[in-house]
C-alpha cells in the first residue's frame, strides 16, 4: 500500500464539512451530505481508513446547497 502525505489543514472531517455547508447555505445540512456530493462528483475526498473520509476544503467552501426541494404538486383531475 502506498502512503501519501497530506496537509490536514486542507481537509475537513464530515462534521466540519456539514457545518461549513450549513453556513454557506443558510440551513442545516446533514453530516452524510458531503458523502452524497462525492458520489455525484461535486467534491473531492480521500479515505482515511475503512470508515473515515476527509473532504477537500476548497471544494466545500465553494459549494452552496440549493433550496430544499419539496414534494411535487399533484396534477389536477380533468373534469
Amino acid at each position: 500500500m502506498t502512503m501519501r502525505r497530506i496537509n490536514l489543514d486542507d481537509w475537513y472531517t464530515a462534521e466540519e464539512a456539514a457545518k461549513r455547508l450549513s453556513e454557506n447555505s443558510g440551513r442545516e445540512i446533514d453530516v452524510n451530505y458531503p458523502r452524497t456530493l462525492v458520489r455525484y462528483g461535486k467534491i473531492t475526498s480521500i479515505d482515511i481508513g475503512k470508515r473515515g473520509k476527509l473532504y477537500l476544503k476548497k471544494d466545500i467552501d465553494a459549494y452552496k446547497v440549493d433550496v430544499k426541494r419539496g414534494r411535487k404538486a399533484k396534477k389536477a383531475d380533468a373534469a
